[in-house]
């Protein structure tokens, strides 16, 4: 027996090692370190699915996804407010979000750690700032659920636990949970378009339809495009007008009822 003690150990090993993992976490894009977009399974109890599974994959158009995040504000106090996010972390999330709903399934989430800099003492220190979250894509609404914000790097526990900088040290970041949390992210929020709502009850927890914002982005193009064709057409009819008075093809009076026309059709 205690010569198969050692064969036995090393075929337990070997089962471990060997055994697929069951966990389903797809890299969608990594930066530095402790910054990354992921696809990560859910795991959601009953009880906070809200309606269903999520509605995935599914394919969102990027720049309105952008716009959405573009629009998103921190109040920080009467007078000023701050974007929620970089705009550097606006493209990054908006260009991966876009391409992880498109391959998430009904199970899954897209998680967020990102990081942004900020300095101080007159820019001769350099401090890491953390925000992390959650998104998916539910009845026909992009959520996005917020776990950290303005989280600030801890350089000593970095350098007790990484002394070489290799960037070995990860944090335990709170993507945010659709149970409430007992600390939530708790900013005052507000954004800069109709069509975003807040999950009642909650203050990390965002909702939009884009496809009522595409609608919207759409017809204030088309909208655009119609009056840039009249306003020119306009333009063309009173210098015509203007020619015929000043050649004598028509009379004064003739002028002035058909620039009064034209000037009821502005």
């Amino acid at each position: 027996m205690t010569k198969l003690m050692p064969k036995i150990l090393l075929a337990i090993i070997f089962m471990i090692f060997a055994t697929p993992s069951f966990s389903s976490s797809t890299i969608l894009w990594r930066g530095d370190k402790n910054t990354e977009i992921k696809i990560q399974d859910n795991n959601v109890e009953e009880k906070y699915l809200n309606g269903g599974n999520n509605s995935q994959p599914v394919v969102l158009n990027e720049k309105n996804v952008l716009s959405f995040l573009s629009s998103i504000r921190v109040v920080k106090n009467k007078n000023t407010t701050e974007p929620l996010f970089t705009k550097e972390q606006q493209s990054q999330l908006a260009k991966y979000l876009s391409i992880g709903l498109q391959k998430a399934g009904p199970h899954q989430d897209i998680v967020f750690s990102m990081a942004k800099e900020s300095r101080t003492l007159g820019g001769l220190k350099k401090q890491t700032y953390y925000i992390a979250g959650r998104a998916f894509y539910n009845n026909a609404l992009l959520n996005i659920i917020i776990g950290e914000y303005n989280r600030l790097a801890n350089s000593a526990y970095e350098m007790a636990y990484d002394p070489t900088n290799q960037g070995l040290v990860e944090y335990d970041f709170n993507y945010g949970d659709r149970a409430a949390s007992k600390f939530p992210f708790s900013e005052k929020l507000q954004f800069t378009f109709s069509g975003v709502t807040m999950k009642p009850d909650r203050t990390d927890w965002m909702t939009v339809n884009l496809e009522e914002l595409k609608k919207t982005t759409s017809s204030s193009k088309t909208l655009k495009e119609v009056l840039k064709p009249n306003e020119d057409t306009l333009i063309k009819r009173f210098k015509t007008l203007e020619k015929l008075r000043k050649e004598g093809l028509i009379t004064q009076e003739e002028y002035q009822q058909k620039r009064k026309v034209l000037l009821g059709n502005l």
